[in-house]
């Protein structure tokens, strides 16, 4: 045990830590990119649903730390078995699928490959990614490659700009303290290796040109796409029109935040969570 954490193996030298609270019907929840499980219980979404009666998974994927971060690259294909690998671990036949930015591609992965562990899914925040995201990881690649590593003042840089929403951006005190605050953090992650293997994974998916259409036109299960108005990421108007080529989908759009809205103000996104899951998982 470490922090609340379980630590299962999942290959020869890769533990990963999860973690599994409240009972009832299983929701699985799926960060993003660099993203530690903690997030969730930030921004209250697992004590919502725990509170509406529901057993809550959550994991630090492979890279981030306590889990063990194995030489990279990283492959979506290769998270997806990881998350299926966790409901195996817990016994878990079936669950509702909450993702959030990457965490999006690992679930449509998911679906595509076992399509009946997947009861409902929500889609927040990495629906339809513009080129943005990848010119991004491509010149993180690049400093990877060239330096050893990403300075830490680029991406503190990165992060404030993509995190913060414009009117946190204009104000100065709040942009210090952010700055502050994301230049204090060492990112969470298990080793250089943990970084550049979910960015890759993160890239491989982008130059495949995923979403794709008739992929998305599969999905046969319930689906909640949720956007924030300022995504610099995963812009809600790209988000709505691609969630109209899944059957059974749903959009909400969050307003007034930008990609960080999860740490800077979920609205109630929360609520709109917990509430599909409900619909869905009872």
């Amino acid at each position: 045990m470490n922090d609340g954490f379980e630590m299962i193996a999942r290959e020869p030298g890769v533990e990963l830590a999860v973690k599994r609270s409240g009972s009832g019907p299983a929701v699985l929840l799926i960060g993003g990119l660099g993203m530690p499980s903690l997030v969730w219980d930030i921004c209250g979404l697992a004590e919502a649903l725990i509170a509406e009666g529901f057993s809550v998974i959550s994991y630090n994927a492979r890279g981030m730390a306590p889990s063990s971060a194995p030489a990279a690259p990283y492959s979506i294909a290769g998270l997806a078995e990881d998350a299926t690998a966790i409901l195996d671990h817990f016994e878990v036949a079936d669950a509702i699928v909450v993702a959030y930015s990457m965490g999006c591609y690992i679930a449509q992965t998911l679906l595509r490959e076992s399509p009946e562990r997947v009861r409902a899914t929500v889609l927040f925040a990495g629906l339809q990614p513009t080129p943005f995201n990848s010119i991004v990881g491509e010149m993180e690649l690049g400093l990877i490659e060239k330096y050893g590593e990403v300075p830490h003042e680029v991406l503190v840089f990165e992060q404030l700009v993509t995190t913060l929403h414009p009117a946190m951006l204009q104000d100065p005190v709040m942009v210090q303290n952010w700055r502050d605050l994301l230049a204090a953090g060492s990112g969470g992650w298990a080793g250089p290796e943990g970084f550049k293997g979910q960015l890759a994974a993160s890239q491989e998916w982008l130059g495949a040109g995923e979403p794709m259409p008739e992929r998305l036109a599969e999905i046969a299960v319930p689906t909640l796409v949720l956007a924030f108005e300022h995504d610099l990421f995963f812009p809600p108007a790209q988000s709505e029109a691609t969630a109209r080529l899944i059957p059974q989908a749903e959009f909400a759009q969050i307003d007034g935040v930008g990609h960080g809205g999860l740490f800077t103000g979920p609205g109630d996104s929360v609520a709109r969570i917990a509430k599909f899951c409900v619909e869905q998982g009872k």
